[in-house]
Formats: C-alpha cells, sequence, structure tokens
C-alpha cells in the first residue's frame, strides 16, 4: 500500500443521496449545458472564433516547421488518449461521466451526446474527464449518487484511477514494438550503459588533418599512436592527449591495414544551417550506432524487455531529480540559466582553447572519460516542460521521435501513479486504505475523509505549479541542445 501521511484518514459516513449545494447546483447547472443551447453564452458566442483562431495557429505552425506541428498532435492525441482510459473504464464500471474535454480555459466548442458533454478548450496544454463524487467532498445530485466514483467496487475505482497509466504504458509498448520491428534500434539502446559504436569514420571533413592523410568514409580506425581504438569512445580517449601532435593512425579499408601520419587539432567546419562547428581531433565525424530490426514475432518479446528497461531507468531518475541533491542541483540550472547559456555559446565560438584544456586535462588524469566531451549541459538532472518537448521533438528526425514519445510515455505514466492527490495514484492509495479499512472494521464501505489530505494536496498542487514555471522558464532561457 502507498504511504500515507502521519495524519490519519478518518472515516467518515458519506450519505447514501447527499443533500444538494452549491457544487450540486453547479453541477447541474453544467450537466443542462450543451453546444446551442444558447447561443448567446460567451462560451457559445464566441466559440467558433476561437475554433478558428486555434485552427488557424495550427497551420501557421505546419507551414513554419511541419516536425513541430507532429510533435504538438502527438502531445495532443497522447494526453486524449489517457483521458480516453479514464473515460472507457468508468463507462464500463457503470460511472456517470458529466464531461470529456480536450485542453482547458474558455470553450471553443462542446456538443452533448448522452450524458456526457464532449468539447475543446483553447488551451491545448491537457485535456479532462468528469466523473460526479471522486471524493467524499463531491456534493452530488441524489438521483446520481448511485453512479458516482465513491459508490463503486474497490475493483472498478482501481481500474478507472490506473487506466490512464495504463493508456501511457500501452502507447509506449505499440511504438517500441514498431521501432523494434519496423524502424530499426541500435544496440542496447535503452541500456543504463549502452554501447560505443566501431570506430568507423561517417564523413572527412575538408582540409582536415584527416583530409590530409587520405581517410575516406567507411574507413575502421584501428589505433592512434599504437592506442588500440575499438569503439568510437575509445578513438576519443585515445586522440585526446594528443591535440595538436601529428602521429600515426592506423585504419583498415577493403581488408587492408593502412597506417598514416594524421594532425590531430582544431578544425573549424561550416554546418548545413550555415553555422559553424569547430571541434578537436582529426576533423572525421563517426558513423553512429548502427540500427538493427527483429521479427515480428520477437518484437513481441523484445518491445516489452525494453519497456522494462526504460521503467527502470525512470523510476531512477525520478527518485534522483526529487532527492535533495536533485533538486538542488535543477534550482542551481533555474539560477544560472542565462549564465550557462553565455558559457556554451562562448563555448562553442572557441573551441579551440578547449582543445587545449582536454589535452591538458587527460595529461593529468589518463582515466577512461576523462577526454569525454564536456559541455554545459552533460550531465544535467532536468525535466523538460511542455514548451521543451516540442522544442526538442522538432529538433530530432522522426525515426528518434518515435523512441522519444515512447519514453515520454512510459515517464508520464509513472509520475501519474504518484501516490498523492491530485495524481491518479492518489486515488489509487485512497482506494487501498479505504479497502484495508473495510476489512479490518468489517464493513461494506468505508469513506475515507479526504479533508485531512487537503493541506498536502495543496502543497503538490504548489510543487507542480513552480516545477511547471520553472522548467518551462528554463526551456526558454537555456533549452537542451
Amino acid at each position: 500500500m502507498p504511504d500515507l501521511p502521519p495524519t490519519d484518514l478518518t472515516a467518515v459516513e458519506a450519505p447514501e443521496r447527499p443533500q444538494g449545494g452549491v457544487a450540486t447546483r453547479l453541477a447541474t447547472s453544467v450537466s443542462s449545458e450543451g453546444y446551442g443551447v444558447d447561443p448567446e453564452a460567451p462560451g457559445v458566442r464566441y466559440g467558433w472564433l476561437r475554433l478558428v483562431a486555434l485552427l488557424g495557429v495550427l497551420a501557421l505552425v505546419g507551414f513554419w516547421k511541419p516536425q513541430m506541428l507532429l510533435v504538438i498532435l502527438a502531445i495532443m492525441l497522447m494526453i486524449t488518449l489517457h483521458e480516453l482510459g479514464h473515460y472507457l473504464m468508468a463507462k464500463r464500471a457503470g460511472m456517470k461521466v458529466t464531461e470529456f474535454f480536450l485542453g482547458f480555459g474558455p470553450k471553443i466548442w462542446s456538443v452533448r451526446r448522452g450524458e456526457t458533454e464532449y468539447g475543446i478548450k483553447v488551451i491545448p496544454a491537457g485535456a479532462y474527464v468528469k466523473i460526479p463524487g471522486m471524493v467524499n467532498l463531491d456534493e452530488v445530485a441524489p438521483e446520481d449518487e448511485a453512479r458516482t466514483y465513491r459508490q463503486k467496487s474497490f475493483g472498478s475505482r482501481v481500474s478507472v484511477a490506473v487506466a490512464g497509466s495504463a493508456m501511457h504504458f500501452l502507447l509506449a509498448l505499440i511504438l517500441l514494438y514498431v521501432s523494434a520491428v519496423f524502424i530499426g534500434q541500435p544496440a542496447d539502446a535503452f541500456s543504463t550503459d549502452p554501447a560505443s559504436p566501431p570506430a568507423i569514420v561517417q564523413k572527412v571533413h575538408a582540409g582536415s588533418g584527416a583530409d590530409e592523410a587520405g581517410l575516406a568514409k567507411g574507413d575502421r580506425i584501428r589505433t592512434v599512436d599504437g592506442t588500440p581504438t575499438p569503439t568510437s569512445e575509445a578513438l576519443r580517449e585515445a586522440s585526446a592527449p594528443h591535440y595538436g601532435e601529428t602521429v600515426p593512425v592506423t585504419f583498415v579499408r577493403d581488408g587492408q591495414a593502412v597506417t598514416v601520419p594524421v594532425t590531430l587539432g582544431a578544425y573549424s567546419f561550416t554546418q548545413p544551417d550555415g553555422s559553424i562547428f569547430t571541434t578537436c581531433g582529426m576533423g572525421i565525424t563517426m558513423a553512429g550506432p548502427q540500427k538493427e530490426t527483429v521479427g515480428p514475432i520477437e518484437g513481441l518479446v523484445k518491445a516489452p524487455q525494453q519497456f522494462g528497461q526504460i521503467f527502470t531507468i525512470s523510476m531512477k531518475g525520478l527518485g534522483s531529480f526529487f532527492s535533495p541533491s536533485g533538486i538542488s542541483s535543477f534550482g542551481s540550472q533555474v539560477g544560472s540559466a542565462h549564465e550557462d547559456r553565455e558559457q556554451a555559446k562562448e563555448t562553442k565560438a572557441d573551441n579551440s582553447e578547449t582543445c587545449a584544456e582536454k589535452a591538458a586535462a587527460i595529461a593529468k588524469d589518463p582515466s577512461p572519460g576523462a577526454a569525454s566531451s564536456s559541455g554545459s549541459g552533460s550531465g544535467e538532472n532536468r525535466i523538460l516542460s511542455i514548451y521543451g518537448l516540442v522544442q526538442f521533438g522538432s529538433s530530432v528526425d522522426v525515426v528518434s521521435l518515435v523512441t522519444l514519445f515512447a519514453l515520454i510515455n512510459i515517464f508520464i505514466g509513472i509520475f501519474n501513479l504518484v501516490p498523492l492527490l491530485p495524481f491518479d495514484g492518489g486515488h489509487v492509495a485512497i482506494a487501498v486504505y479505504e479497502n484495508i479499512q473495510e476489512k479490518r472494521l468489517h464493513r461494506r464501505r468505508y469513506f475515507a475523509d479526504v479533508t485531512r489530505l487537503l493541506p498536502l494536496t495543496y502543497g503538490v498542487v504548489v510543487v507542480l505549479g513552480l516545477l511547471f514555471v520553472s522548467s518551462l522558464y528554463l526551456d526558454v532561457v537555456n533549452p537542451i541542445g
């Protein structure tokens, strides 16, 4: 059972048919609304104007950056499926669902089908399903009490609460299967210690030491100054102590080993977007990890294995982030966001000094990893905001985007199961507590007093708000990449 706050929950016998109050009257007025019922109501009168504005913004985004629109639509689909999970399980359990809305804020459009109002609101940053009686504080019309969340069985309540995360996990499994079978993934892609790809040349930049020495695409580098280089990481570590020097490099081409002198230093190249990039080494771009695909049957095994690996990594990441050191690190990143961004710009503008610093660092510390590339963003412990996710997702290839959304879905699925309100896991924790009390006290139904949890819930909401604002600020001022 999830940990409950020190102030133990107290039983409250919820009336079978609560008396009407402000909340009841509000619920009744909402249930009587529907698109087209009152054409003069502000939510209806300006609904089409808001809809046109939203579609216009999405069209402009699609024209400007098609992949950004794809990411936005994928996020909206992910959120919709989360709420659809709650909706379907609530309907299956016989609960009344009064609203199913995408977005927050002013209403754009809605339509009533049966007892449920479906619609879209202006801010596409979430969604919600309204099920009466989620806690004992909710006031519900007497005729609807039997169909509230709180009056259903333990199994029904838990299934509704976990349905959103279950949809995320299911979507992640589907994406991982598609990636493994149809798209391809590097070996050990989701391992906590993935293997470095072999030291194979992908591109030789004109005017570099490698270009002058005659290296070409497809060459596999065996040694640098006699040091074996079986992987790209080994090549970087073997090269770092020799920046500014000319050393013998052995590579294999067409099965023949060739040794040539190569000058290692700082070389500048013009990137496709016109920017100048300076790097240390031979002046080559290494081939990335080779993608591998598996058969449809093997994919049924591989996808769950990868799901388990990502699940474990995500749990460790959440624990690390919310630890005292993780929170302190995140706060430091927020506080120094401007300085870190300027430092990254200076490092990119003058990488020749970095080459010398790396060589000096390796001379002092020849241990593995000392030659690793250092950047202001390496090793940062941070959470992406929706804005950051859109920006980052817009910068990767579509193949990587599939894997990225598998990761995001697993992370959100876990995060929603935190056993505190207002998370879905908070409702699971309450249901488990009530079920234990029912068995202990031999009662047919036991209602927990949620008022004792309100201070803690308000605290969680404040923390979530601070996390949202700070992560958004960090993604705007000092974005990843």
